[in-house]
């Protein structure tokens, strides 16, 4: 038996085509076995076989083959799909699990759970301590609103609303891996001054002044394209998404990073329109986005969207995120950002549980 896999160029988590060659009766037969459950299969002839796989069915298949040379051949293309997101202080093995990133807002006026109570201590700290312990991979702290037709703030009063925050943060859960979604310089560098191991920009690290932040400190990252007003690419989302991400991802390589440290994120929710076709389309974009081979958040929870595009009223988005983030996990998204921690836990180790069976 020849195990050969095709399109070796093209990163994948959900299509992995794999051709078997010189199949003997006996492998033949085996194949056939082991691949019942298999729908995506083609039998080209008795000697060889066209198959086409996620990443949870190519490992579930690894165990069945006994033969040393075989199971190495299987081995090296699963290697190859590896997926990480990295940086000093963590290391986030994604090949075949996504991870929770939970959004705390340091800020009165978010678009779903705004409250005074966001700038308080006392109240952020029980907050991340909840979500850790309901299995929150990454806390990331916002000290301001960015959902459309938001009032801007100074970057002086969004470093004032996340200072005290992640300091109590650091101090309190050390180990924790803290985020700063901020779209300012100054805040990102001040914010990495206090031991940040993220920065999300949601402009995409689109000036110069963010860039040399970036290059001087190294941290991880998120990209995104939002789609608003500056962003070349917006129009058509499933070409010009992964055309602006590869040319972002080279921007970021050339001033440091590495590939593990670059997740992408497609910007559902802020393209201000009526409709939401517009988050709909960047959603199933994710399965074309992961061919660049980098993680890709699924940032959804409870976005308005959902109400014109699903008839789901405010107080009923937890059910159509989670329906949309299950759907975003098997095309490969990997980083679900979301409020509701425990909930998004349960459904990633439902999913992981449902296909190791």
């Amino acid at each position: 038996m020849k195990i050969i896999e095709l399109n070796q160029e093209q990163f994948s988590l959900k299509n992995i085509t794999i051709k078997f060659e010189q199949l003997n009766q006996d492998e033949y037969i085996f194949l056939s076995r082991v691949l019942k459950r298999v729908s995506s299969k083609v039998f080209l002839d008795i000697k060889s076989l066209l198959v086409f796989l996620d990443i949870d069915e190519l490992r579930n298949l690894l165990p069945f083959f006994k033969i040393e040379e075989q199971r190495r051949q299987l081995e090296l293309i699963i290697q190859r799909h590896q997926l990480i997101w990295s940086s000093e202080r963590f290391r986030f093995d994604l090949i075949s699990s996504a991870i929770v990133y939970s959004i705390v807002n340091v800020t009165p006026d978010s678009f779903y759970d705004g409250s005074v109570d966001h700038l308080q201590v006392d109240y952020i700290l029980k907050r991340v301590e909840s979500d850790l312990e309901n299995g929150a991979a990454v806390i990331e702290l916002g000290g301001k609103s960015s959902r459309p037709g938001y009032a801007d703030i100074s970057p002086e009063e969004e470093w004032l609303r996340l200072e005290k925050p992640l300091k109590a943060i650091k101090q309190h859960f050390p180990q924790a891996i803290v985020a700063i979604d901020t779209d300012e310089a100054l805040v990102m560098e001040r914010t990495l001054d206090l031991g940040a191991d993220i920065i999300n920009d949601i402009d995409g690290f689109d000036t110069h002044e963010k860039l040399e932040v970036i290059k001087n400190y190294r941290p991880a990252v998120v990209a995104m394209n939002n789609g608003r007003a500056g962003f070349n690419f917006a129009d058509n989302v499933f070409d010009e998404l992964p055309l602006f991400f590869e040319e972002k991802a080279k921007e970021l390589r050339a001033i440091g990073l590495k590939n593990e440290q670059i997740c992408i994120d497609p910007g559902v929710g802020f393209f201000k329109g009526d409709s939401g076709l517009d988050s709909v389309q960047r959603l199933k974009a994710t399965e074309r986005l992961t061919h660049l081979g980098l993680p890709v958040m699924v940032a959804i929870s409870r976005k308005s969207f959902m109400e014109s595009i699903f008839n789901v009223v405010s107080k009923d988005r937890l059910f159509s995120t989670l329906m949309l983030e299950a759907q975003m996990i098997l095309d490969g998204g990997r980083i679900l950002r979301v409020h509701d921690v425990k909930e998004t836990k349960v459904l990633i180790d439902a999913v992981k549980r449902y296909k190791e069976i």
